[in-house]
């Protein structure tokens, strides 16, 4: 084809790379280039190869040349570029809300980094983030004497990750220390208020488990309920027992659920543990095998004697999970005078 009509043909974006093949093969190197022309309206992507057999002056004596039309392979290329910087654009979507949903959390969650008493009681809590920054969560805490001199205690778990579930987190939360200080700190009466609230957003709102504990210090006896929510750990003298889970769905799963309460009695070296199921959930493992070292560490540690077993257990219950949030809280009956 003369020269003149792949000028005419050649995308003039593309004329620069015709050129500077041009100019390289005059040097007498091997020419390898992708360039675009247009034919009948329609783009292609033509890839030339073109060498020579030269004189000892380097005059080209016999030339040799390859057109390849890559125009699917380009436009595989193209789209593979495009999914990638949209999956970098996700990255740093993800990667801002996971900085928004740690700030919300660091805000309205903050983690007491010592242990603390509360009317008759020791408390400690632990906050285990998620490894992966994407899988921040929704879990939470609760932890406050009431104006009746009993101890109100929480965790909860909002289903799903991100600023959504840690949204729907501070809500919970905030609206439990509102009604344990207006209405009342019966477990049963606060998670059906707080299921009412989550039903409040329709059926695609987010459903979330918790467990809500009423600690009465004259008695020394924990009344409990819990909405789907995993049952907390009785630790004695080491030996660990799941407490018996009285009936509750979790909150979000039907308008008007009412849930049963337990209650326990907290001896004095007793421990008991609360805890959001990504202490035990793990990928590819049973939610048995993920209890078995939990109960293994509160054993050790409850028939050891320790003069600090909430700081003990905290510090030995610290590996995160890859794929979901942890909160715990340990109790333990302060010594009477």
């Amino acid at each position: 084809m003369p020269s003149e009509e792949q000028n005419a043909l050649t995308v003039p974006e593309d004329e620069p790379i015709r050129r500077q093949a041009a100019e390289a093969f005059g040097r007498g190197d091997t020419v390898d280039v992708i360039y675009r022309v247009s034919i009948a309206g329609r783009v292609k992507h033509l890839r030339t190869i073109v060498d020579a057999v030269r004189d000892v002056q380097g005059r080209p004596l016999k030339v040799y040349g390859i057109v390849q039309d890559v125009t699917a392979v380009e436009a595989g290329r193209a789209r593979l570029a495009q999914v990638e910087q949209l999956l970098r654009d996700r990255q740093h979507e993800l990667a801002a809300e996971h900085q928004l949903a740690v700030r919300l959390q660091q805000i309205i969650l903050p983690v007491p980094a010592e242990p603390f008493d509360l009317a008759g009681l020791r408390v400690a809590v632990r906050y285990l983030p998620a490894e992966q920054a994407s899988h921040v969560g929704g879990d939470w805490f609760h932890a406050e004497a009431a104006a009746d001199g009993t101890v109100v205690l929480a965790v909860g778990d909002v289903t799903g990750h991100g600023i959504h579930a840690a949204a729907t987190m501070v809500q919970l939360r905030q609206a439990l220390a509102a009604l344990t200080a207006l209405t009342t700190t019966d477990p049963a009466q606060l998670l059906a208020y707080l299921n009412r609230l989550v039903r409040r957003g329709g059926p695609a709102a987010d459903a979330a488990t918790a467990v809500i504990a009423r600690y009465h210090p004259e008695t020394c006896t924990l009344q409990w309920a819990q909405a789907g929510h995993p049952a907390p750990l009785h630790s004695r003298a080491g030996t660990t027992t799941e407490l018996d889970r009285p009936r509750g769905i979790l909150l979000g799963a039907a308008p008007d659920a009412t849930y049963a309460t337990a209650t326990t009695t907290i001896g004095p070296d007793d421990v008991l543990l609360f805890y959001t199921d990504g202490l035990i959930e793990r990928r590819g493992r049973s939610l048995a095998d993920g209890l078995a070292p939990v109960t293994t560490t509160l054993n050790r540690i409850t028939g050891s004697g320790t003069r600090q077993p909430l700081a003990d257990i905290l510090g030995q219950l610290d590996r995160a999970n890859p794929d979901d949030d942890t909160c715990i809280i340990a109790i333990r009956r302060l010594p009477t005078n």
